[in-house]
């Protein structure tokens, strides 16, 4: 599956494990790419996307295989112009 990981918000959970030679693996059990809708209000948008990383971080508190990490990504254009 490929993940777009260009988008305005990017909410991903994932776990990592070790593999073959002790090398670090992300295995993504969850992924949201959202891009931002200009009719909509900035905080708006950013409550929803802040809802719905706490409903992952409730989703996957035990999480059967350990630890899970629950990131959020937001880029924003020209922040310096």
């Amino acid at each position: 599956m490929k993940i777009d990981t260009e988008a305005d918000y990017v909410l991903e959970a994932y776990c990592s494990s070790y593999g073959v030679e002790n090398k670090k693996e992300k295995n993504v059990l969850a992924c949201i790419a959202y891009y931002r809708n200009h009719d909509y209000g900035e905080s708006d948008e950013i409550k929803e996307i802040l809802d719905l990383r706490d409903s992952l971080i409730s989703l996957y508190r035990c999480h059967p295989d350990g630890y899970v990490t629950v990131q959020l990504t937001i880029r924003q254009e020209f922040i310096n112009g």
